[in-house]
């Protein structure tokens, strides 16, 4: 049994979970047993989970402030598969791979478990009592049409055939007879769905201007009355405690109040309402200090400081996150000593430190912007009490700053939940998508579209997520030319710099829709270029140079008589100037109708040679890239290699083309004839 990516190395080897022969106790049916079989334990050796429940408290396996439970309540209604599934989850979380792979983490497996409940799901609703009935063509078309009706992407059928395999390839462990044969998952997603994976949304940029704008206002307006801040939390924590004191003594001396049930319970939430009443203080009075500093927020009551008090927290967390692009799981392990100031070559640089994960649990830092000090100096006031009650479930966490204190009966806790706190912030302060917003939206993130379709509404506050930091700082960074994406693959820990341009998508292009054209500089480029095309065509008309095409040919011819409009260098200018004369060149030729050419040419040069509309010009140097295509096109024909008719016809007209501008030129060469093999391919 692997257990090296659950337990660390000082965990008492004492109270490490015992091999048991579930498989066994499984099949012969002896489910008491069975249910009496430890999961999990702690480092005192209490049991934390069995095999009976339905809920697996593994928090000494997970150490992570939530998701920390293997759940299969959802099968509760069915114990057949529910049980199965339990079997299923307990190989993954001990290896009992049979192919003696690597351990996945306790993470890994919790993952597994919530895509394969994709499968028990549909198996519950058709009544089917195991995974083998999935062997079945028909089941498995119905679980097919199961996964398209739930509209789930590719990404999350192709991780539920995964875990599908995963139960494959531990057959002979669990020994449930499948008979399944093992899923191309990535090749079944696509076959299934059409829902691609959705990329994270930049936020746009007047949202995102009002979001960060206001997170800064609330942090610098709170920094200098932090302990202010602090105080009246302690008062008020205080003044509830000993209202508690005074309750219990009125209960004491026989007093009957409302919360107080037959049976002998309490209603919490009346209990709590009662105690407020037998406070020795108001409220109001202790928040009167903090209220007189900061007039334009609300603070009349204790929910307004409650509220408040999240908003200033929500904001530390924007700043920390919107200025470095810092995950949700590092931004998580900031502590009040993780901002530092660096200098290099006499320039201040604002660090952040703290831990990274995605590549192996290391120390790193973050550049971010100068208001994270702010912010951290903040937090570690507002949480420095609360942070000495912490129970931290792993020493990564140790010092964290991101504490809460719901209620004020229940102890401090490490805060969840942030994507929820994030949208809360967004619709107290009202920060509504415009229809500007939306149409931005869709031109900054080409590959979240139908992302955009759900979660970007005009009318409603903008959907923020912890993630949506990092994403909208690669972009803006691209967009505004403010850095590379080298400099962005550092900053983001990424081991790839594809990656890194792919949070980056939509910056580039946004960047180049930004560009604005300096009319002086404009004005003196067209300048240029009329000068240049009235020198190239004054030199056609007024030299003894040799030209080809059909219009060169007919300028050699009236050279002795030339038309008033190219009777002079000033008059061509002119013409140039005011359109009407216009000479755009290529490789091979120039051609005098410009964009009114019939474009031919594009793919077969030759047309210019003998010009239908009589516009094609060639000099000598153009020639010249005709001797050169003659060459290398005979070389090719004469190798010996096989090419079809079509291939014959196109290369012959270009040689017979090429010839006609080099004789034009008096330049030597030797006519090309065809004596090849000619394949029919």
């Amino acid at each position: 049994m692997d257990t090296s990516k659950i337990y660390f190395p000082d965990f008492p080897q004492q109270h490490k979970v015992k091999d048991v022969d579930v498989v066994t106790l499984y099949h012969e049916r002896r489910f008491e047993e069975l249910d009496a079989v430890v999961i999990c334990k702690d480092k005192d050796g209490n049991v934390t989970a069995t095999f009976g429940q339905n809920s697996w408290n593994c928090l000494p396996f997970s150490r992570k402030k939530d998701n920390n439970n293997l759940n299969f309540e959802e099968l509760n209604s069915f114990p057949t598969l529910q049980r199965e599934l339990k079997l299923l989850s307990f190989g993954w979380l001990f290896n009992k791979s049979p192919k003696k792979r690597k351990a996945i983490k306790f993470s890994s497996v919790r993952a597994r478990l919530h895509n394969m409940n994709v499968v028990y799901k549909f198996l519950l609703d058709k009544n089917h009592s195991s995974l083998k009935y999935l062997s079945s063509s028909v089941i498995w078309a119905k679980l097919e049409y199961f996964l398209q009706k739930s509209n789930y992407a590719q990404g999350t059928i192709e991780s539920t055939f995964v875990a599908i395999n995963a139960a494959i390839n531990d057959e002979s462990w669990h020994k449930l007879e499948l008979g399944l044969n093992p899923i191309k998952s990535i090749t079944e997603a696509r076959r299934i769905s059409y829902k691609e994976a959705q990329q994270t949304l930049v936020i746009p940029e007047r949202l995102c201007d009002a979001i960060y704008g206001k997170a800064i206002e609330l942090v610098n307006g709170a920094h200098p009355y932090r302990q202010l801040i602090l105080d009246i939390e302690k008062s008020l924590q205080d003044n509830y405690v000993e209202g508690g004191r005074n309750l219990e003594e009125k209960i004491k001396l026989g007093n009957r109040y409302s919360f107080m049930n037959e049976d002998g319970s309490i209603h919490k939430r009346k209990y709590t309402s009662a105690v407020q009443e037998f406070q020795p203080h108001r409220v109001k009075d202790l928040i009167a200090p903090l209220a007189a500093k900061v007039p334009n927020v609300r603070l009349k009551n204790g929910t307004d400081f409650k509220r408040y008090w999240g908003q200033l927290t929500n904001a530390c967390y924007i700043v920390c996150g919107g200025f470095s692009g810092m995950r949700d799981s590092e931004i998580d392990k900031l502590t009040p000593k993780s901002y530092y100031k660096d200098i290099f070559e006499g320039r201040d640089f604002h660090m952040l430190q703290s831990h990274t994960f995605k590549l192996g649990h290391k120390r790193e830092t973050w550049v971010t912007a100068s208001s994270s000090k702010t912010a951290i100096e903040l937090m570690a006031t507002l949480t420095e009490e609360w942070r000495k009650e912490i129970a931290y479930p792993d020493k990564k966490y140790r010092d964290s700053i991101w504490v809460n204190k719901t209620y004020r009966s229940q102890p401090p806790a490490l805060i969840t939940g942030w994507n929820k706190r994030l949208q809360r912030f967004c619709k107290q302060f009202n920060f509504i998508v415009t229809e500007e917003d939306f149409a931005e939206c869709l031109e900054s993130n080409p590959h979240s579209i139908n992302r955009v379709k759900e979660d970007v509404t005009v009318g409603n506050q903008w959907h923020m997520t912890t993630h949506q930091f990092r994403r909208t700082l690669a972009f803006y960074c691209i967009k505004n030319r403010l850095g590379t994406l080298v400099a962005l693959k550092q900053q983001f820990k990424h081991l790839y710099l594809a990656m890194t341009e792919w949070y980056t998508i939509g910056g580039k292009l946004a960047s180049l829709r930004d560009l604005k054209v300096d009319k002086k500089v404009q004005k003196v480029l067209d300048e240029i270029n009329a000068e240049t095309t009235a020198n190239k065509i004054f030199k056609q008309w007024h030299s003894d140079e040799t030209l080809s095409g059909t219009h060169g040919k007919a300028i050699m011819k009236m050279r002795g008589d030339v038309p008033t409009i190219y009777s002079s260098w000033d008059v061509i200018y002119k013409a140039v100037k005011d359109g009407k004369l216009t000479l755009h060149g290529s490789m091979h030729s120039y051609c005098k109708s410009g964009y009114n050419c019939d474009m031919d040419s594009v793919v077969t040069p030759q047309f210019c040679v003998d010009c239908g509309s009589g516009s094609s010009i060639i000099d000598e140097q153009q020639a010249k890239w005709w001797q050169k295509k003659h060459r290398s096109l005979v070389a090719y024909m004469e190798s010996g290699e096989e090419i079809s008719v079509s291939e014959h016809s196109h290369y012959v007209t270009q040689v017979r083309a090429a010839e006609k501008v080099m004789a034009d030129f008096d330049m030597s060469f030797t006519p090309f004839e065809p004596d090849l093999k000619v394949a029919n391919l």
